[in-house]
């Protein structure tokens, strides 16, 4: 679903999408991705670190993972039972433990291992390297943990080590230096834990023999390693038996270091990613988990092209909702097997919701595992879980099959009077991660009392003395699937699309007070508008209520969406669907999904019960001129195609979001809302980060998607792909704009019908909208001589410069002309970037004219130009074609 945008914020995750300013968590995003995107694979979501997650199976009873806390030296007791604990559970190499078929005992079996306190190794100099990322454990002590079936699966280390690493992206250099100050990973570190299903202990012990180095008890060694390790092995014991069970594993490597400097630092190498190399650190602030990622990048041997584990081919969703909002269901999942023989299979679903049973097509249970062990915080921060669901024998590749999970929980909040609201923090139903476009057939059954909207086309609806049912099936395939249910009343409007608005009969004082205060898990965070609140006139909003019944303004909101979609269809083509719900939700956002958006109140509100609200004027503007119609364009770009990785969710929120702002400045000409919009994300892009000298704009180049927002910038996210990506559509649809033309505008429409052509019902990556943009270039854009747009792609998607120019000139007669010359400086930038910089001049009392554009080559670029009026200033890009700052 697209985003979702939040009036008072602007930011990993499903639904479809959020809003800009309103955007997902972010900001104006897609239900789906936080589908969130961080969208977080599966060994990423294992390996979050450090007792970030636990795993726990689920089946028959949970297994639950133990951890301790270090002893302390001088606790004797303590070390006496680490010592005895040593000495019992360690195992020789050559009396290797036997291997359990059962997977639940075989995932027992791998989390009871722990350090070979028999075997203890004193190292010098021993170095392993994983791609860009090279360890060398300088002087101390290793011990392997014991073999399982012959198999070593892990080691630990303490003493004295190093590790470096340097990517080779400019931009996840850039990403390191946000965090740490310096575009490479260089630190000291004094204990290593490490997991590996890859060759890692034979290579470790060729150099340990080449070394001549004989292990050697250490009770003191172990007894330091055996709680640390007994709390760190559960989700890594997952992941290795992932592996175990697989006709073919696709290994992965992981250490966590304890750095002198940074911390605790965390590297992975696994194959099972599109992007196989991770480095980040966990981190709590205020008692709450969060992670931030460092680098993340596709490793040099990394295949071209990756088959997917499992691919959906269909949902068959089954939901009943009690009278105390509960949420029972069943989803049937019909799939196919992308790679041979691969037993698990990784499912997501809300944190909120309990699986009580999965079965195969032919009725037998099946073990899974299932996270239970995080709070209610953190399962609100963590957005989705992974069920890892376990089949009887792996599925040839290309082989279909069903699979039905039943759950229940609770992802439905009760604002108050009437008002429900259903969260895209986590998936209401279980689904295959990543971007799939699928068909959805939804059934429903809830209180009478409520009216419930859904997306797809109502097939059937039946109700009796206490409950309401109804089935929709979507026409064509989905990204997501959504619904939502309150006491509304509706309006609708007449003609095609039809639309449906939905809203409840009454706003009161405890709906708005949730602007405010906003309850743990009630509703999805707030967005970039938060530093537009006036705290001071918010504080009144709770004892000065705004008007009830915002569905006064149905019809009209109705009409303007309507409006909207024949503004949209005109520049992307026919709309979608047959019709679009517009439901009304409490909070500060807005989500669309297919066919169904979700609008905050705020939307439906005059503008001087906003400015009761709280809402200064920009956030005004946002409810008014962004909300409603940036979640209208996801109609398209994110429902029609979607993103094909988190790195390319900049491209549907961007032109969402600018598409939006062309539709209002074309209602309103003369109020110049697109002006004014960019003139202020530039202002935003230009702000200090705070306690550096580097501007939001520096933190991150769009193609780092979610993990722009970070504790260190939260607002980078919702103000770079909302504010950058918005000027990136703008600058290409100058670029491609011809002013003489009867049709300006032709060529950008074209390219993006082209786009949503070519793309239709699947996902669209930036190296596929490069190349659209290419194949429509004019020679003018072409400033490398290549016919190709890499200059413009590594400098605004892929980079984060943004320069600044400054202009001196001489001005000669030349005949009835003027002969203008002189030099364009460029600093804030690297002296290769390239731009084709517009320039005017200008003399009192009349017009800029246009003089040409200098294409830059380095810091100074010298111009000649011959003017037929004598300029009395040269004025650089007076109508706002390229982002930039000026003097």
């Amino acid at each position: 679903m697209p985003c979702r945008e939040d009036l008072t914020q602007r930011s990993e995750h499903r639904g479809r999408r959020e809003n800009p300013a309103f955007t997902r968590g972010i900001q104006s995003c897609r239900v789906n991705h936080v589908r969130r995107f961080t969208r977080l694979s599966l060994s990423v979501l294992l390996l979050l670190g450090a007792n970030s997650i636990g795993i726990t199976h689920c089946s028959d009873a949970a297994v639950q993972a133990q951890s301790g806390a270090t002893p302390s030296a001088s606790t004797a007791g303590a070390v006496a039972a680490a010592q005895d604990s040593a000495t019992q559970s360690a195992t020789s190499p050559d009396s290797p433990h036997t291997v359990p078929t059962d997977p639940r005992a075989l995932y027992e079996a791998l989390n009871s291992l722990r350090p070979d306190g028999a075997h203890v190794y004193s190292v010098k100099d021993l170095t392993i390297r994983r791609d860009v990322v090279s360890f060398t454990f300088g002087e101390g002590k290793l011990a392997f943990l014991e073999p399982l079936g012959g198999r070593i699966t892990g080691a630990v280390f303490s003493g004295r080590g190093h590790v470096i690493a340097t990517p080779h992206e400019r931009g996840e250099r850039r990403s390191l230096a946000h965090f740490i100050g310096v575009p490479i990973l260089d630190q000291p570190f004094s204990d290593a834990y490490i997991r590996f299903s890859d060759d890692t202990a034979a290579e470790l012990q060729r150099e340990l023999a080449q070394d001549g180095v004989e292990p050697s008890g250490d009770p003191e060694f172990t007894a330091h390693w055996i709680p640390l390790s007994a709390g760190l092995a559960p989700t890594h014991s997952l992941r290795t038996m992932v592996d175990w069970l697989a006709a073919e594993p696709i290994p992965y490597f992981y250490i966590l270091l304890q750095s002198d400097t940074a911390g605790v630092v965390e590297v992975s190498v696994d194959n099972r990613r599109e992007e196989q190399v991770t480095i980040g650190q966990p981190r709590y602030v205020d008692g709450a988990r969060s992670y931030d990622v460092w680098a993340s990048f596709r490793a040099a041997n990394s295949p071209a092209t990756r088959s997917e584990t499992f691919v959906p081919l269909d949902y068959r969703v089954d939901s009943t909702i009690g009278e105390d909002l509960s949420l029972q269901g069943k989803t049937t999942l019909h799939l196919r097997a992308g790679l041979a023989a691969e037993r698990v299979v990784p499912v997501e679903l809300s944190r909120h919701l309990t699986v009580d049973e999965i079965q195969n097509e032919d009725g037998q249970t099946l073990l899974y595992f299932q996270n239970e062990e995080l709070s209610r915080r953190d399962a609100a921060r963590h957005g989705n879980d992974y069920i890892l669901v376990l089949l009887p024998a792996g599925k040839p590749a290309g082989a279909d099959f069903h699979l039905q999970i039943s759950y229940h929980g609770n992802v439905i909040t009760d604002a108050g009077n009437g008002v429900e609201f259903v969260g895209d923090r986590g998936a209401w139903y279980a689904h295959i991660g990543g971007e799939h476009f699928t068909p959805y057939d939804l059934t429903f059954h809830w209180p009478k009392r409520l009216t419930l909207v859904a997306t797809g086309v109502e097939s059937e609806a039946r109700e009796d003395a206490e409950t309401k049912s109804g089935r929709w099936r979507s026409e064509r395939p989905f990204p997501t699937a959504g619904f939502n249910l309150s006491q509304y009343q509706m309006a609708s409007t007449s003609g095609q699309p039809k639309i449906q608005v939905y809203a409840n009969k009454e706003l009161e004082e405890a709906i708005l007070a949730r602007l405010k205060f906003t309850a743990p898990n009630a509703v999805p965070p707030p967005s970039m508008l938060d530093h537009y609140r006036d705290t001071d006139h918010l504080s009144g909003a709770a004892d000065q209520p705004p008007a009830p019944s915002p569905t006064l303004a149905l019809k009209e909101l109705g009409a303007s969406v309507q409006d909207s979609i024949r503004f949209f269809e005109n520049i992307n083509g026919a709309f979608p669907f047959d019709h679009l719900s517009v439901t009304q939700i409490p909070g500060s956002f807005g989500q669309g999904w297919p066919g169904l958006v979700y609008l905050s109140t705020l939307a439906f509100l005059p503008p001087e019960t906003q400015e009761r609200a709280g809402l200064n004027e920009w956030a005004q503007s946002e409810a008014r001129d962004l909300m409603p119609f940036h979640e209208v364009a996801h109609q398209w770009w994110g429902n029609v195609t979607g993103a094909t990785s988190y790195r390319d969710v900049w491209i549907e929120e961007a032109m969402a979001n600018y598409l939006a702002l062309w539709y209002a400045d074309n209602k309103r000409p003369g109020q110049h809302r697109l002006t004014n919009w960019l003139e202020h994300y530039r202002g935003e892009l230009t702000e200090k980060v705070p306690g550096t000298d580097d501007s939001i704009e520096a933190v991150g180049p769009l193609v780092l998607g979610a993990r722009l927002g970070s504790l260190k910038v939260p607002d980078a996210y919702s103000t770079l792909i909302y504010g950058k990506g918005t000027w990136v559509m703008h600058m290409l649809r100058e670029m491609l704009r011809d002013a003489n033309a009867k049709d300006p505008d032709a060529r950008f429409r074209e390219l993006l019908r082209a786009v949503l052509a070519d793309h239709q019902f699947r996902p669209l990556s930036t190296a596929d909208f490069q190349r659209a943009v290419e194949q429509h270039m004019t020679p003018a854009m072409d400033l490398e001589g290549t016919h190709r747009m890499d200059w413009f792609f590594d400098q605004w998607v892929r980079g984060t410069d943004l320069p600044r120019y400054t202009v001196k000139f001489e001005v000669k007669p030349h005949g009835n002309a003027f002969i203008v010359t002189g030099k364009l400086e460029q600093v804030g930038t690297e002296d290769t970037f390239t731009a084709a910089v517009p320039l005017y001049a200008l003399r009192i009392g009349g017009k800029p004219e246009r003089l040409g554009a200098v294409v830059t080559t380095g810091p100074v670029t010298r111009f000649h130009f011959e003017s037929r009026i004598r300029p009395m200033r040269i004025v650089i890009d007076p109508n706002l074609t390229l982002l930039c700052t000026k003097g």
